[in-house]
């Protein structure tokens, strides 16, 4: 269970940072969400991204590690200020978190929520 922390505290996210989709056949993805949808996706074989409305919206091609594609394979980020402050505040709260990657993309931290899904809070580049 997590533990209570008060109302006023400032929020640590700012906004969803990207929605993206775990895909097996880029080609095949692009002719869906690009060519069919009409989403303006643009990228290389691996990551295929627009801004939709705010929220960067994008295809990623699945790799080992990802599992089966399922709905389940869905990835969320929450865009937050600073990655390292938003673990601690995360993990004094008693949430998991499992991993951090950083790279000139930015910083991602996989945390799991009470119900187990594994959702990143998201730093952009500074």
């Amino acid at each position: 269970m997590l533990r209570a922390m008060g109302t006023a505290t400032e929020p640590i996210v700012r906004a969803v940072a990207v929605v993206y989709l775990y895909v097996s056949d880029m080609e095949r993805s692009l002719g869906f969400y690009r060519d069919m949808l009409g989403i303006p996706l643009v990228g290389d074989a691996d990551w295929q991204e627009v801004t939709l409305g705010g929220t960067r919206f994008a295809l990623h091609r699945a790799h080992e590690g990802i599992g089966e594609l399922s709905a389940g394979t869905i990835h969320v980020s929450l865009e937050v200020a600073d990655a390292d402050a938003a673990v601690e505040r995360v993990r004094d709260a008693g949430v998991a978190v499992k991993e951090t990657m950083r790279d000139e993309w930015g910083t991602a931290v996989q945390v799991v929520d009470p119900d187990g899904y594994e959702i990143y809070l998201f730093q952009p580049p500074r």
